[in-house]
């Protein structure tokens, strides 16, 4: 038109004006709001927080003491039910956990921690089963327990009176919050522990002082028939005869 504003000036003069462009948020501004997200609670509970990992909380697992006669024989099922009415027999057992059940025996070389099917171990005769609870450990956390036990119970030193499958299973069970196991189970062990301990101390203090000291007086087996049989020859006849006992009337 004649007296208006140029087509170019009237299309500035009605634009909206923008918002003011943003400026890059500099270090101390990042720094304050990561301060906040881990002070304030409530950007926490968003997961804004940089809190530290927390442990996955795991069902609790049962645990069971599998226990058997020892052996396969018919014998030792017998003496079992016997000796279980004064609350004792000789026994193995098993530890089970997450499936598996784990024992202790004694090999001739490296670990005598074993694993077999829970109540089927094939060298001994099934009896029953004990509960012993449940345990907090994972059953990765189990397994680990497993590989410290097989460093630490080795085949060759196994011991019936003093490091026996009942141990084994007592400090298993004792480690995984469960423990100690029965003591029907392990006090037969525990008696004749206490036999032996007996026994190797009066061997250790009577043998050195009394036993000894009489066996290395005597002279040998062949010493002793040579001196017998040069005395037998120099004695008279009339010497070797027995003197006839005489008998006096009252």
């Amino acid at each position: 038109g004649g007296g208006g504003r140029p087509a170019c000036v009237a299309r500035l003069g009605s634009a909206t004006p923008g918002p003011p462009p943003r400026r890059a948020p500099n270090a101390f501004r990042l720094l304050a709001l990561w301060q906040y997200c881990r002070c304030c609670p409530a950007a926490d509970a968003m997961g804004m927080g940089a809190s530290a990992p927390t442990k996955v909380p795991v069902d609790p697992a049962p645990v069971t003491l599998h226990v058997y006669d020892v052996g396969r024989s018919a014998e030792i099922r017998a003496v079992n039910s016997i000796l279980e009415n004064v609350g004792t027999g000789a026994f193995h057992c098993g530890v089970e956990a997450y499936g598996r059940e784990f024992s202790f025996q004694a090999t001739p070389r490296g670990s005598g921690v074993f694993t077999c099917i829970p109540g089927r171990c094939p060298s001994h005769t099934y009896r029953t089963s004990v509960s012993m609870g449940k345990t907090q450990f994972g059953e990765s956390e189990v397994l680990a327990l497993v590989d410290q036990l097989r460093m630490e119970w080795n085949g060759t030193c196994y011991d019936m009176l003093v490091r026996n499958c009942c141990h084994f299973c007592d400090l298993m069970c004792r480690r995984l919050g469960v423990g100690p196991i029965p003591l029907w189970t392990r006090n037969l062990a525990g008696a004749g522990a206490a036999v032996k301990g007996a026994y190797d101390v009066a061997v250790e203090n009577l043998y050195p002082t009394l036993l000894m000291g009489c066996l290395s007086s005597r002279p040998p087996d062949h010493q002793r028939k040579a001196q017998a049989t040069s005395k037998a020859a120099h004695v008279p006849a009339a010497a070797m005869e027995r003197p006839r006992q005489r008998c006096f009337a009252s």
